[in-house]
């Protein structure tokens, strides 16, 4: 059985811009930027399926889990968005604009999907 777990906390980095797999303090991540256009939103639905699938995490609560983070789409600005397997599933962040003079990356977990 799946469980959706939805968290609310800050997770400093120093992950670089692009998509695809890092290697980002010994963890694999896949990095998903998305423009500010309404059509766009749906993207980040299939690479949450897919990295799903590659966990082997079941379908259940993933269209919750999509509609989570199809929230956090900025309609004005570029969205990014990371993802990264953990041992029981699959944790969804979205990046969060760094303070004023602030140049590192903060990002916040918004997702897990585990089985």
């Amino acid at each position: 059985m799946n469980r959706l777990r939805k968290h609310r906390q800050k997770c400093p980095s120093k992950a670089k811009k692009g998509i695809g797999l890092t290697e980002d303090h010994s963890q694999e991540y896949a990095y998903l930027k998305l423009p500010p256009r309404e059509e766009m939103r749906s993207c980040v639905g299939l690479v949450l399926a897919g990295m799903a699938a590659r966990a082997r995490v079941g379908v259940g609560g993933l269209e919750e889990a999509v509609e989570v983070l199809e929230g956090f789409h900025a309609d004005v600005a570029p969205t990014r968005f990371r993802f990264s397997l953990s041992s029981d599933g699959v944790l969804a962040e979205v990046e969060e604009p760094a303070p004023r003079g602030n140049k590192e990356t903060s990002w916040r977990t918004v997702v897990e999907l585990v089985s």
